[in-house]
């Protein structure tokens, strides 16, 4: 039987020690590899949804597929979308974009609620549009989004301003529901954890756009009435709108507020909205 000193038996335990870690890299490689080279889509979605559901909820994650880049959080259900199945929401905007037809040279995209760009960011960078605008209220979010128009180099092309957009210019409390990041929503009060974010109204930013070649992509949490509201003269032009309408999010004066608007621009007709429809 071999004796070995205690030099010799440290020795022999670092390398079985770095042999034994050698083994896994290499398993783990051939494992990588064999998933980047697969064609099964399936399997990858499988993966992807095995590292989603395993990391921790206070760490950002990176995407990297076809349509863009992101950086995103670990927690909230549009990361899960973008990050599981690399895409959300945007099949919607090329709806809408087949659906304008040939008029609208679609240059500028206007992007209310932008969240971190899961919808702007490829129209921008597969040239759907030439240009965008995009508001984010939420601090939080607005830091994504920045960073990932940096990260998939359409910053040259890209306006964004981390802005709510109503009726009015004035400080507004904004406060996050059911610990998603993309359910932020504007609030009468201040409440436990808000944060103050400053408001304007669109029509500052359409001035030089018309209904041939712009579109705005709107989903503002059940803000849409105000920002309505603010937007007389973008409606005046028939600037074209894709807009959620989810009835229990808004508040019980929201028909009032719409009807005195029509009213005020006499346009029932002209209006041209592209709209979802939610429970």
């Amino acid at each position: 039987m071999l004796k070995l000193n205690v030099d010799e038996k440290y020795v022999l335990t670092m390398y079985l020690k770095k042999r034994y870690y050698r083994i896994i890299e290499s398993l783990i490689k051939k494992i990588i590899r064999f998933i980047n080279n697969s064609k099964n889509n399936s399997l990858k979605k499988t993966i992807r949804s095995a590292i989603y559901y395993t990391t921790q909820k206070d760490r950002i994650l990176f995407s990297n597929n076809n349509d863009a880049k992101y950086l995103l959080a670990s927690w909230d259900w549009i990361s899960q979308k973008l990050f599981i199945d690399q895409g959300f929401d945007f099949g919607v905007l090329i709806k809408a974009k087949k659906l304008l037809g040939k008029k609208n040279s679609k240059s500028t995209l206007i992007n209310v609620g932008a969240h971190i760009g899961s919808t702007c960011i490829p129209a921008i960078k597969k040239n759907y549009f030439k240009n965008l605008i995009a508001f984010e209220p939420s601090k939080r979010n607005f830091r994504l989004l920045k960073a990932n128009v940096l990260l998939n180099e359409i910053d040259g092309r890209t306006q964004v301003y981390n802005l709510a957009l109503s009726n009015k210019k004035a400080n507004l409390h904004l406060g996050m529901f059911n610990n998603n990041t993309a359910d932020y929503r504007l609030l009468k009060n201040k409440q436990k954890n808000t944060e103050i974010v400053k408001s304007d109204i669109l029509d500052n930013y359409t001035y030089n756009l018309n209904k041939n070649n712009s579109l705005v992509f709107m989903d503002a949490q059940g803000h849409e009435p105000e920002i309505f509201m603010g937007a007389k003269k973008t409606i005046r032009k028939k600037i074209p709108f894709v807009f959620e309408f989810m009835p229990s999010l808004l508040n019980k004066d929201w028909l009032k507020k719409i009807s005195i608007l029509f009213k005020f621009l006499k346009v029932f007709k002209s209006i041209f909205g592209l709209y979802r429809t939610y429970k």
